[in-house]
């Protein structure tokens, strides 16, 4: 039995060593990147008004936020064209030199948003003076930006196979494999704001239409992975 020990202990080093590495390298693998990129008219406007008020007690100054910005959800939810729902809502301490709170603000926002450009434009005019506006900022809708991504994945995939088969060419092989392949998109995740307000030049209209024209987002579609040189699969 002694002598079966040091046989059995060379046999296992022998087959361990015979064994392959799991983590051998990989022979004639490339690693490329391929993109295809749009710019993609923007097709959804939204628009933020407020209303502010300051004074001594914050009851008060809610009571007539509220009632302003209740009549102001009640005269945009008869615009079909458009959804309205409320924004944020913030009652902060006002202060004197001597950080001792004088009195209290409150402001509230309402939020419009339709693909129906002139009709957000015209209800956002509608509703001032009596709500003044924030902002107003352009983005892509889901469905825009889905379709955008659809038509560039195929020119990005296209763009990789044809990279992929001259680096091949050009390296003397007469094809390659797929290895593993990524998608990713990118493009605007955040609505993009214009570049200027309008919220002076709409006080002075008295409650006109507030001139608005949408802009383009640029989205990108990128294919990166690794194929294999060699002959064509």
């Amino acid at each position: 039995m002694r002598m079966l020990v040091p046989v059995l202990a060379l046999f296992i080093a022998a087959a361990a060593v015979a064994q392959p590495s799991p983590q051998q390298p990989f022979f004639n693998v490339i690693t490329l990147e391929a993109s295809a990129t749009a710019d993609v008219p923007t097709d959804t406007l939204t628009v933020t008004l407020f209303t502010e008020e300051q004074g001594p007690d914050p009851g008060a100054l809610a009571t007539r936020v509220n009632a302003r910005l209740e009549d102001a959800l009640a005269r945009a939810k008869k615009e079909s064209k458009v959804e309205a729902h409320s924004g944020s809502y913030q009652t902060t301490p006002v202060y004197d030199r001597a950080n001792q709170i004088t009195g209290w603000r409150t402001r509230a926002e309402i939020i419009l948003e339709s693909r129906d450009f002139k009709a957000v434009a015209a209800l956002a005019g509608a509703l001032q003076p009596a709500l003044k506006l924030g902002s107003m900022q352009f983005s892509l809708s889901r469905q825009a930006r889905e379709a955008a991504d659809a038509s560039l994945l195929n020119e990005a995939l296209a763009k990789f196979q044809e990279r992929a088969a001259a680096i091949a060419k050009g390296l003397g092989f007469p094809g390659y494999q797929l290895g593993q392949i990524n998608v990713r998109n990118e493009g605007p995740v955040h609505p993009q704001p214009i570049a200027y307000r309008m919220q002076a030049a709409a006080a002075e209209g008295g409650g006109a239409p507030v001139p608005v024209e949408g802009g383009k987002n640029s989205v990108t579609v990128f294919v990166s992975g690794s194929v294999v040189l060699g002959p064509a699969k």
